[in-house]
């Protein structure tokens, strides 16, 4: 059996998937192979591995092995761009190929040349070229892209269109460009056109920043750089406290795409709102908007709402360790020490009734302190009952 067919046939097995060290042999049979057999072995596992599978691994073990033996040789950019032009050269997509994995190594000029073939070719390559664009506009495609969209209205020029054309030439296109996931985009380039109108409703269609549509609007603030109310901004934060603790009646098991562990922040003495999605949000945009007395207002009641909730004679009760039904009562005590440090007008927005633990008795203190009730027995104390 060859090397070729000896690695094909068992690099799946288990014990390769499991262990770094059994894979020694399989990554040594690579360096044995030729050429054809290493351009082979990449065909075979290039398709349909998996980021962290053996196959993955040998595939990028037979990459380096050609890269070390087999340098290549790249074709210039000019001659690429000849075959991609040359419909009947037979090279088309191997050219289109290299032209884009070689795009962000070329110079400005050089750039220019291949945003301009990719823009005079097929529509994919047109999106290709629209994503380019988006990142890394250039006035010198204006005329361009305006004429491509006044031809095929394609939905993928869009974002370039609402993000880099001048603010009149958006407005007379409104119409056109007011499609389905655009309007928040349309609101931060228009909001300072004298006709123009943001329509809040309108705002809870679909999301750019944060699914709800106060928070959206203060997005669109700040990525203006508008100018905002005193006191707005806060009013906001406020305002979704309020509808957080109405809706969220158990801890989330993540908050974004982080892990979050309310019983670790307890034990850290790490609690705080600003571990919230929403919070992490607005606050966002108070930066964006240079709001630093509510900022540093925020801060202080954040902290307000830490010691208030890490002092409580509940938590103090129900010690270190936390079942699962005390982990939910820890939440609403903590949703309920929210509630009573927020001002007035948003306690009365919290239809929710946070239920928690009871507050102890010193009976229950002395029971759950078996330390504190063994003094109490030595030195012959009493328990006073009120």
């Amino acid at each position: 059996m060859s090397a070729l067919d000896y690695i094909l046939a068992n690099y799946q097995q288990e014990k390769y998937q499991a262990s770094l060290a059994e894979r020694a042999v399989l990554r040594a049979l690579v360096h044995t192979l030729n050429k054809e057999e290493l351009l082979i072995l990449q065909k075979k596992l290039k398709r349909g591995s998996s980021k962290w599978s053996v196959g993955k691994v040998l595939c990028d073990e037979s990459t380096k092995v050609l890269g070390k033996r087999y340098p290549k040789k790249n074709e210039s950019i000019s001659a690429l761009l000849k075959a991609f032009t040359d419909k009947q050269s037979g090279k088309v997509a191997k050219a289109r190929a290299e032209l884009r994995e070689r795009f962000d190594k070329q110079s400005f000029q050089t750039q220019r040349k291949i945003l301009q073939a990719m823009l005079s070719a097929s529509k994919q390559d047109r999106v290709w070229a629209y994503k380019q664009l988006s990142n890394g506009w250039d006035d010198f495609f204006f005329e361009d892209v305006k004429n491509l969209w006044e031809q095929y209205h394609e939905k993928e020029s869009v974002a370039v269109i609402i993000k880099h054309f001048p603010m009149e030439y958006v407005y007379e296109n409104l119409s056109a460009l007011d499609t389905h996931g655009n309007y928040t985009n349309l609101c931060i380039k228009l909001i300072h056109h004298p006709k123009f109108q943001i329509d809040k409703e309108r705002l809870k269609e679909d999301f750019v920043f944060y699914g709800h549509p106060e928070v959206e609007y203060l997005y669109i603030l700040a990525k203006s750089k508008s100018k905002i109310e005193k006191g707005e901004a806060t009013r906001t934060l406020f305002n979704q406290m309020a509808v957080f603790i109405n809706i969220v009646n158990t801890p989330p098991k993540f908050i974004g795409n982080r892990a979050y562990n309310f019983e670790r922040q307890i034990e850290d003495g790490n609690v705080t709102t600003k571990h919230l999605e929403f919070v992490s949000c607005v606050l966002w945009c108070m930066g964006e908007l240079g709001l630093v007395e509510e900022l540093i207002a925020f801060e202080e009641w954040d902290n307000m709402v830490r010691i208030k909730f890490l002092g409580s004679e509940e938590l103090q009760y129900m010690g270190n360790a936390y079942s699962s039904e005390e982990e939910k009562e820890l939440w609403h005590l903590f949703l309920q020490t929210i509630t009573e440090c927020l001002p007035t007008e948003y306690q009365q927005l919290v239809q929710v009734k946070c239920s928690s633990t009871p507050k102890p008795t010193k009976e229950d203190l002395l029971n759950n302190n078996p330390a504190l009730n063994s003094l109490v027995e030595k030195l012959g104390l009493e328990i006073v009952r009120y």
